[in-house]
C-alpha cells in the first residue's frame, strides 16, 4: 500500500454534488476502473452502527454510499451493500436500520442490493498475531473486492473510528461483543483488528471516508454532528486514518490504531501524500476531540491496593444517567463481561453498571439505543487532557 490519500472538498449531501466529490476524490488515485472491474461483485461495506438516522452522523451518509454505488455500477459491475450493526445479525434486525439509515432508499433508486445473507463462514488467519481463527460475513467472504466505506467518527473505546475500525463488522452480529471479551484491552483489540486486514488484503481495494458531517464528542453513536466537508480516498486504511484524525486537529499518536500500525510494522512514518485539495484548509481547529484510555501501564508502578483508584483518577468509563434510563436492557444484553445487570429503583427497571468487571470497552454507551449512557472522565484524565486542550488552542491562536 502506498500512502497517498486522496482530499476533495463536498460542502454538503446533495446526492449530485456528493457524487461529484467521489468521483474526483477516486479520479485522484486513477479512477473507479484501477480498482473496479466489469462483471466483479463488489461489497461496499458501510458503518451501519444502528437504526438512526443518516443525520444522526452515527452511520455512513446514503448519499457516500450510493455516489460509490454507481461509480461501480458505471464500469459494469454489481453491488451489494453490506454490514454487521451492534446487535443481532438477523433480516429483521438489519431491514430495519436500512431503513431507518437511508439505505433502502438509496439502494433502489440506484439499484444496487442490500445483503440479505446472514450467515457467516469461520476462517483461519496463521498470520495473526491474536486473531488465528475468527467467523467473518459470508456476503464478504463470497465478493470479489471490497470497498470500505467508512465515517469518521470519535469513539470513547478507539479514539475515533474511520477506516480501519470499520471493518470490525465483518464480524458477524453479537459475536463482536464476545471479541471485545476476548480481546479486552485497546491494544490487543487493535491487533484483532488488523488480523482481519490481514486476513482480507488486497481484496480490500479502496478505502473511502465519509467526513463531510462528521461526529464529535461522545462517539460513535452519541456524540455530536460536525461539519468538516470533505470527502477522503486512499487505498492505504492507515494513511486516511491518518488524514481524518488531522481533519479532527488531533495528535495520530495519541490514537491505538495509528500506535499499533507502528508497532507492527504497517506505517515506518506520518508522512503521508495528501492530494487533490489541501487538507489544512479543512482542520477543525476546536473539534471535540476524545484521547482514549492509555493510562493503564502506569497503574502497574503503584501498590496493587491503590490501583482500582487510579485507574478511576487517570481513565473515562461509561455512566448511567440512572433517571433516563429506560430499562430497555439492551446494555445488558450486549456487555461482554457480564458488568451490567438490571436493578428495580422506584419501580421500574434500570440498569447497573459493577466497575469492578467494567472492561471499559463502551460497548454499552455505543449501543444504548436513548443516549442515557455517557462518558464520565477521572480527575487526573480531565487535569490532563485539559493541559493538552490548552496546548492545542494556544498552538492554533499562534498559527492564526
Amino acid at each position: 500500500m502506498d500512502n497517498v490519500v486522496s482530499i476533495v472538498k463536498c460542502d454538503n449531501y446533495d446526492e449530485e454534488i456528493v457524487y461529484d466529490a467521489v468521483l474526483k476524490a477516486i479520479n485522484n488515485l486513477g479512477g473507479i476502473d484501477k480498482f473496479v472491474k466489469a462483471g466483479q461483485k463488489v461489497a461496499i461495506k458501510a458503518n451501519l452502527l444502528m437504526k438512526v438516522a443518516p443525520e444522526k452522523c452515527a452511520t455512513t451518509h446514503p448519499a457516500v454510499v450510493g455516489a460509490v454505488g454507481r461509480l461501480c455500477k458505471e464500469v459494469g459491475a454489481s453491488v451489494v451493500i453490506v454490514d454487521s450493526a451492534g446487535g443481532p445479525f438477523n433480516s429483521m434486525y438489519m431491514n430495519s436500520i436500512y431503513k431507518t439509515s437511508g439505505m433502502t432508499d438509496i439502494a433502489q433508486k440506484y439499484d444496487l442490493e442490500l445483503n440479505q445473507n446472514f450467515n457467516f463462514v469461520s476462517v483461519n488467519y496463521d498470520n495473526g498475531v491474536v486473531g488465528k481463527k475468527f467467523d467473518i460475513l459470508k456476503t464478504l467472504y463470497d465478493a470479489d473486492c471490497i470497498i470500505n466505506l467508512c465515517k469518521l467518527k470519535t469513539h470513547a473505546f478507539a479514539g475515533f473510528t474511520n477506516a480501519v475500525k470499520n471493518m470490525f463488522g465483518a464480524i458477524p452480529g453479537l459475536e463482536k461483543v464476545e471479541m471485545h471479551g476476548k480481546y479486552r484491552d485497546i491494544s490487543t483489540f487493535c491487533d484483532f483488528l488488523y488480523d482481519i486486514w490481514g486476513y482480507f488484503g488486497d481484496k480490500i481495494v479502496l478505502n473511502v471516508s465519509d467526513a463531510i458531517d462528521a461526529m464529535e464528542g461522545e462517539g460513535p453513536s452519541n456524540g455530536t454532528p460536525r461539519h468538516i466537508g470533505v470527502v477522503g480516498a486512499s487505498t492505504n486504511p492507515i494513511a486516511l486514518d491518518i488524514a481524518g484524525v488531522r481533519l479532527m486537529n488531533a495528535d495520530p499518536m495519541t490514537m491505538p490504531t495509528i500506535i499499533k500500525a507502528q508497532e507492527r510494522g504497517l506505517i515506518q512514518d506520518l508522512n503521508i501524500q495528501i492530494v487533490g485539495e489541501d487538507l489544512q484548509q479543512f482542520v477543525v481547529k476546536d473539534f471535540d476531540v476524545i484521547v482514549p484510555n492509555l493510562q493503564k501501564p502506569f497503574a502497574n508502578y503503584v501498590p496493587m491496593s491503590m490501583q482500582k483508584f487510579v485507574q478511576k483518577m487517570m481513565t473515562q468509563r461509561p455512566k448511567i444517567v440512572k433517571k433516563h434510563c429506560r430499562g430497555c436492557g439492551k446494555c445488558f444484553a450486549h456487555c461482554p463481561a457480564k458488568a451490567i445487570s438490571m436493578v428495580e429503583k422506584n419501580g421500574k427497571k434500570i440498569a447497573n453498571i459493577d466497575y469492578d468487571k467494567c472492561i471499559k470497552c463502551f460497548c454499552c454507551q455505543e449501543l444504548c439505543p436513548f443516549g442515557v449512557i455517557k462518558i464520565k472522565s477521572g480527575i487526573v484524565y480531565k487535569m490532563v487532557n485539559f493541559k493538552s486542550k490548552k496546548r492545542r488552542q494556544n498552538d492554533n491562536k499562534k498559527n492564526a
